[in-house]
């Protein structure tokens, strides 16, 4: 093969984008990983399936719930003619010495390692020796106990050797790989990496043991190659969050939870909906921005229409058409803040044309609503009452009844046990808080109505909340009739005939004079002002907490008056004396103690 015949691993990005390419003579698959300080590996097919499983082996949880970094690196070994073939994404371990060494003792090694923000590496090794290694950017410094050993060959693939008047080769990655393949005799092309078997691993580098803890890694790993897909960050779990296991509800991807949370049925009938179906809806999805802006049946759109359809790239003259010709209408349809600006309009526009990753047919519709609303097809609800309008036999379609969850990990148990004791330690501490040092044993006071009233005695007296809520209700009630009859005598209102009334009333269990029948009655007749032209205002305040506004003391006393025949004895106790304690912090905690014989 020559450079060309590697073009396509690169610009696919087959090996990942940055990576580590080994090929070692002399060692079979399990016996790489158990040098590279691996054991018990995990067979995976296809390299693109392998490559995803680095992210498994990235961390483990012990025993407590704690997740801990595992330093290992990734490593997917196949066999390849006598040769064994690591592929390491985003690593590079087999450029280490100690690791040439190990690998390249009593054999032979060739590795080529690139990284986009670093210096790449090529290395031939023998013997536990580097016979020849250079930079395939800069083949002219080469080094190593031979370097000029490979040059006939470097100069097969194209490399040049003469540093002189030499530009910067844009192909030298494509040339690295036909150069491991003249070094190897081992050709590979996309075919082999989708049905060979991959062993797969975490390592902890040559001469490293294993660590306890490693099972728990492993069983990550294997965890992902039982089932890609089902496998997840448990922190972007989107679908896990919902309570889904259907695959094929969760193969409408990331845009189809929305799907989901707005209209389950039609998401249901999308999941199981034959493909061809699916195709129509796609494209009738598509075809709704085109049909709202009036230019559907445009003949300069049917050969636009017809290379997206086919899945073709559509020709750069023909996207900028596309923003063109939608521009009038996005100005009258996105949002203002979008509306007005020429790069979003153009990027929607251009977003209906150009060639989006493909992530299933199912999915690839959800994002087909998600931008025929955002060019302005409608929204969501509209598009889904008009699909079922025009695609009746999506009435027709029954998902069977969910399957049941899958075991949970022990992994993933241990951590979201960990994360749920986390979550409900923060809580506790926030309530010891919010609660003067102490969370009340009382279970009424953490009740959002009595704690709502509770919580502002925490300031001055936090004792006096447990007195008030371990009373019995009757003492509760007599607690709300003093503290009614102090405030009134300290605001000075209880000069006033109609106030004296309504204590009265109060202290004799009798019905409230009609003056004290609810505040609003109560604010007219101490203003003197008709009931109706009684209005409330509120205030809050964002950021820094304000100091706490003076309440007028008949304000707060008539106040008292009203609430201390609240139904609830706890309420009409709590809010009534924290009423006194507030209008008088200094004497009232004493008085009330006085009066109920509490110490």
């Amino acid at each position: 093969m020559v450079a060309e015949d590697y073009a396509w691993a690169i610009e696919s990005y087959a090996l990942s984008l940055d990576f580590c390419l080994t090929f070692v003579r002399g060692l079979e698959p399990d016996e790489v990983i158990a040098r590279l300080g691996g054991a018990d590996p995990v067979p995976i097919v296809s390299a693109e399936a392998a490559l995803g499983a680095a992210q498994a082996v990235q961390e483990w949880v012990d025993e407590s719930g704690g997740t801990h970094s595992s330093e290992l690196d990734f490593v997917a070994v196949t066999r390849a003619g006598d040769w064994a073939m690591i592929i390491e994404p985003n690593g590079f371990l087999c450029t280490d010495d100690a690791v040439v060494r190990s690998l390249s003792t009593g054999g032979e090694m060739v590795s080529f390692y690139y990284n986009e923000n670093t210096t790449p590496q090529f290395a031939w090794s023998v013997g536990g020796v580097t016979v020849v290694a250079f930079d395939p950017g800069s083949p002219a410094y080469r080094h190593g106990i031979d370097r000029s050993r490979l040059d006939p060959l470097l100069v097969e693939v194209g490399f040049g050797l003469d540093n002189e008047g030499q530009d910067f080769d844009q192909e030298f990655q494509q040339r690295a790989l036909a150069l491991m393949e003249r070094i190897t005799g081992v050709g590979w092309d996309a075919a082999f990496l989708q049905t060979a078997t991959f062993h797969c691993a975490g390592v902890a580098g040559a001469g490293r043991r294993v660590e306890p803890w490693y099972a728990e890694v492993r069983e990550e790993l294997a965890a992902y190659a039982e089932d890609p897909d089902e496998w997840v960050d448990d922190d972007f779990d989107r679908w896990g969050e919902r309570g889904v296991t259907d695959r094929r509800v969760k193969a409408l991807g990331s845009a189809g939870t929305r799907l989901y949370e707005e209209d389950r049925e039609l998401a249901l009938a999308i999941a199981y909906a034959p493909e061809e179906l699916i195709e129509r809806m796609s494209e009738w999805a598509w075809e709704r921005p085109f049909r709202a802006a009036g230019v559907l049946d445009e003949p300069w759109l049917a050969p636009i229409r017809e290379r997206v359809r086919r899945g073709e790239v559509v020709p750069p003259e023909d996207v900028r058409l596309v923003e063109e010709r939608l521009d009038p209408y996005l100005r009258t349809v996105l949002p203002p803040w979008l509306r007005d600006d020429e790069g979003q309009r153009s990027n929607t526009a251009r977003g209906l044309v150009v060639q989006w990753d493909s992530y299933g047919p199912a999915a690839d519709l959800c994002w087909a609503f998600a931008r025929a609303e955002g060019a302005g097809g409608g929204s969501w609800p509209e598009m889904f009452a008009a699909l079922r309008r025009d695609f009746p036999e999506l009435d027709e379609i029954v998902a069977p009844p969910p399957p049941p969850p899958p075991p949970e990990r022990d992994a993933v148990r241990r951590k979201r046990e960990a994360q749920e004791h986390q979550e409900e330690q923060g809580r506790l501490a926030d309530l010891k808080r919010t609660w003067g040092g102490r969370i009340p044993s009382n279970p009424r006071l953490l009740e959002p109505e009595v704690s709502a009233r509770a919580l502002g005695l925490v300031p001055y007296d936090r004792d006096l909340i447990d007195l008030v809520a371990d009373a019995e209700p009757a003492d509760q009630r007599r607690m709300a009739v003093w503290a009614a009859r102090y405030c009134c005598t300290r605001s000075g209102l209880i000069a006033r005939d109609w106030a004296e009334a309504g204590l009265d009333a109060l202290e004799n269990g009798d019905p409230p004079p009609p003056w004290f029948a609810d505040h609003d009655a109560a604010f007219a007749r101490l203003f003197d002002v008709p009931r109706e032209s009684i209005t409330h205002t509120g205030r809050f305040s964002i950021g820094d907490a304000e100091p706490t506004p003076r309440i007028d003391p008949e304000i707060l006393a008539i106040h008292t008056v009203v609430m201390a025949r609240d139904a609830d004895p706890l309420i009409a106790a709590m809010d009534t004396v924290h009423n006194a304690v507030a209008l008088d912090p200094d004497s009232a905690p004493v008085a009330f103690r006085a009066a109920f014989g509490r110490p």
